[in-house]
């Protein structure tokens, strides 16, 4: 039986080579879809387990104290308020309308959250990525809650990317020395905005 079929793989050598390419595309393919399942199984888990992480924040801090705020991380502290503010957001259906009607101390919170905690890596890629009203909450909530030396770098952040500002330049060089600026800067930005949220808990 064995000579037979080497015979006729033999006497067939363009349907031998044809059969020897789609066994290989099969194992080409099923590898792919392999590594493709797992990608995305590893992409739900890893957003099942911020789904998760994000619902424990919100129970936290919930209904926030001063005290807890004051000795809280400052990060989760920031997440776990701001998720709050979000949860109440998404009920309404004009999400704009109704973050404009936030009282201002909640729209800075909500905006500093997509800074420190969501979407941005830099200052440059969070007005980058963002617009009006939110890059406007976190200009007006850098004044409201940081001295002039560390709300400086949220102002020229806020006028390199303002498309009607034409006296602050965007070169690269610029924007790299605003990421440097605002990285060394974090700890303390986070510190008074721990400050800040801890100051409006009975709010």
């Amino acid at each position: 039986m064995g000579r037979e079929l080497l015979s006729a793989f033999a006497q067939h050598r363009a349907l031998t080579a044809l059969l020897i390419v789609l066994v290989a595309l099969l194992i080409f393919v099923s590898i792919k879809a392999a590594r493709a399942v797992r990608a995305h199984n590893a992409e739900r888990d890893k957003i099942l387990a911020k789904l998760k992480k994000d619902a424990a924040l919100r129970e936290k801090y919930a209904s926030v104290t001063r005290d807890q705020a004051q000795t809280a991380d400052c990060r989760e502290l920031l997440h776990g308020v701001a998720l709050n503010i979000q949860q109440r957001l998404e009920r309404e259906s004009d999400l704009t309308a109704a973050f404009r009607a936030l009282p201002a101390h909640e729209q800075y919170i909500y905006a500093w959250n997509y800074l420190f905690c969501e979407d941005a890596d830099t200052l440059s890629a969070f007005f980058r990525l963002n617009g009006s009203p939110l890059t406007d909450a976190a200009l007006e909530g850098a004044r409201a809650a940081f001295d002039e030396a560390h709300r400086d770098v949220f102002e020229r952040g806020f006028r390199m990317f303002d498309p009607d500002d034409e006296t602050t330049s965007a070169l690269p060089q610029d924007i790299e020395t605003l990421d440097a600026d605002f990285a060394a800067q974090q700890d303390v930005l986070l510190e008074n905005i721990r400050t800040f949220i801890a100051a409006h808990t009975a709010e």
